[in-house]
């Protein structure tokens, strides 16, 4: 995992997504997960290259159960974006690629 992506669970959404300072993607993962494995350098590479600018962050949607269904999350993977405390733009799931959560990111800084 990237120095600028971290992990959370569901006692740390509010303070890390929704009251975070800069905009957040949040990442739904499962174990057992190709489709999740295969994002997962796609996910780093594009942390890097926005690394102060926005948040990435994952979260295990297993084990912060209540978080997902709170977000009506229901595959992994799942990106989900945030800015100013509120979901905004199309989520993406499945098999996703490098260019679409680029282009996603880059429609939350602007």
């Amino acid at each position: 995992m990237s120095a600028h992506v971290s992990e959370i669970t569901m006692d740390q959404f509010d303070a890390e997504v929704l009251g975070a300072n800069t905009p957040v993607v949040l990442d739904f993962y499962s174990t057992e997960c190709p489709p999740c494995e295969a994002l997962a350098p796609k996910f780093d590479a594009v942390a890097d290259q926005f690394a102060g600018q926005v948040k990435f962050v994952k979260v295990h949607r297993q084990a912060s159960r209540e978080l997902a269904v709170r977000l009506n999350v229901t595959g992994s993977p799942t990106l989900v974006f945030f800015k100013g405390g509120k979901e905004l733009g199309e989520r993406l799931a499945g098999d996703i690629q490098r260019s679409a959560i680029k282009r996603a990111v880059e429609a939350l800084v602007s």
